[in-house]
């Protein structure tokens, strides 16, 4: 059986002091022969019996470790689990996990798991669905953040900045912040402004949005969001403010060439102004994550509304306002959390049905 150690004082593996990048000769020290597997771009030893492997880019030097505590079927992985002693700190690790979890750092953009960082080591933990499977140790260098400059919200946009606040209090009493799918961040600085208002840029945000996102943003989640709007019966995620554009161009890619274009569904062409599948000028900031977003209009027809709020559904071509505004569309949304209309969290929260 292998010991691993990671305390204050550094990494030990049977004792044997380990620093990164690690020499392959202290690797053997510690743990004994190993097997040896050539890859593209990797160098990989394994100890079976111990359920360890270490990565190697050169050959000589290894610059992480992984732990497996559950088999896989590569040729590279250990035959048997790591069935040892893990110690974090003095104490056994995973009791350690169950009770620091705020502790956990994000490693990366959409990291579910976390890693427990300790005098420049990161013990990351992989997981399926919520099972710890494996372990990967390797070094951890602080990453300035650079402090973004800050966007003053504009004076008429000033409604903006308590309407935030009420929506995250309500939110907050729903979904821990540390949640896995809590994505709030901090507002928009100038230069996520400058790279939406390019001259080359073919999309305009509006004011009103722009002052939105500078009170806060959100992070992009791969899952899903806790920041979302229901709107009948179906959930829509706030889009994290830098991929507006992008999911803009995907709404603009489904423009029709003029002999193709289909039969128009029925439209409320009185207030919306569209003779394609959608009016270029319709700015999106909620997805269903379906080809159904919330848009909003800078364009209107003569009796809309600049601002109003449509819900573009991608199967059946609807287009309808939800909302006059966006400051209406989110206290709409308070209102109903304030109510109780709360069933789009329950897969955040773990809730069965």
């Amino acid at each position: 059986m292998a010991k691993i150690e990671i305390s204050k004082t550094g990494l030990l593996i049977n004792s044997v002091t380990i620093v990164f990048p690690i020499d392959i000769k202290v690797l053997h020290q510690a743990l004994g022969d190993y097997r040896y597997t050539k890859k593209q771009y990797n160098h990989i030893y394994t100890w079976d019996d111990f359920g360890i492997m270490a990565f190697s880019k050169e050959g000589n030097l290894a610059e992480s470790l992984a732990v497996e505590l559950e088999l896989i079927k590569y040729d590279y992985c250990p035959k048997s689990i790591f069935t040892g002693s893990f110690l974090f700190e003095g104490h056994e690790l995973f009791a350690y996990y169950e009770n620091n979890k705020k502790q956990l750092t994000k490693l990366f953009k959409g990291d579910r798991s976390g890693a427990f960082i300790l005098n420049g080591i990161s013990l990351w933990f992989g997981k399926e669905a919520d099972k710890i499977t494996s372990l990967s140790i390797s070094p951890y260098k602080e990453q300035e953040k650079t402090k973004k400059a800050t966007v003053p919200v504009d004076t008429e946009f000033k409604i903006f900045e308590p309407l935030w606040q009420e929506w995250i209090s309500e939110i907050n009493k729903i979904v821990s912040t540390d949640n896995d799918y809590y994505n709030l961040a901090e507002g928009i600085s100038e230069e996520d402004i400058k790279n939406h208002t390019a001259p080359d840029s073919k999309i305009t945000i509006p004011p009103a949005l722009l002052n939105f996102y500078k009170v806060k943003n959100v992070d992009y989640d791969a899952v899903t969001s806790a920041f979302q709007i229901l709107i009948n019966n179906w959930s829509y995620e706030l889009i994290p403010f830098q991929d507006i554009k992008q999911e803009w161009e995907l709404i603009q890619d489904l423009q029709f060439d003029e002999d193709d274009l289909p039969e128009q569904q029925e439209i409320d062409f009185e207030k919306l102004q569209s003779n394609n599948y959608a009016n270029p000028k319709w700015i999106p900031f909620a997805t269903g994550r379906n080809g159904d977003y919330l848009l909003y209009d800078t364009d209107p027809a003569p009796k809309g509304k600049f601002g109003q709020i449509i819900e573009l559904q991608n199967e059946s071509w609807e287009r309808n306002i939800v909302a006059d505004s966006l400051d209406e569309l989110i206290q709409n949304e308070i209102n109903n959390l304030k109510a109780g209309k709360t069933e789009h969290f329950d897969f955040i929260i773990g809730k069965k049905n």
